[in-house]
């Protein structure tokens, strides 16, 4: 059988544990029948949240509670339709805050950096090496950073 990359991954991920057959490959509990590599749902999207770019940037923004670990400052929040008398009403604070979501959006930032690997199933997405920025913060950030060649 083929090595993929995950199981390639999981061999070298300092969050896992060693690899056993019959074991899972994220909390090394017994699997439970008709399981082959996770022993519950909740080790799968532990696997993912660390190591997939996009769901671990989620799962950043949601651990920092949507707001700048540096500074505090938050997203702007998207407006209720409940929370307005007419419709009208609603749409204008919808076009507010789009225009607002462009400029104030919070980013994750590698602490680490990552150089290249966010389209990649990698370490360097694991959520202690990610923070939730606000765009000043992480522009502040980032170009506090040593200039250097973009390793591969």
């Amino acid at each position: 059988m083929p090595v993929t990359k995950r199981d390639a991954l999981l061999a070298v991920c300092s969050l896992a544990p060693p690899l056993a057959d019959g074991a899972c490959a994220w909390c090394a509990e017994r699997l439970p029948k008709r399981r082959r590599m996770w022993c519950s749902d909740r080790c799968n999207e532990a696997f993912w949240a660390n190591h997939w770019w996009s769901v671990a940037r989620r799962a950043a923004k949601r651990r920092d509670r949507y707001r700048c670990r540096r500074c505090g400052a938050r997203a702007p929040k998207r407006p209720a339709p409940s929370a307005h008398r007419t419709r009208a009403a609603y749409l204008a604070a919808m076009r507010a805050w789009r225009t607002a979501k462009r400029s104030e959006r919070l980013e994750v930032n590698h602490i680490t950096p990552c150089r290249g690997k966010h389209r990649a199933l990698d370490c360097a997405h694991h959520l202690d090496n990610l923070e939730t920025l606000c765009g000043p913060c992480h522009k502040s950030h980032t170009a506090a950073l040593p200039r250097g060649r973009i390793a591969g």
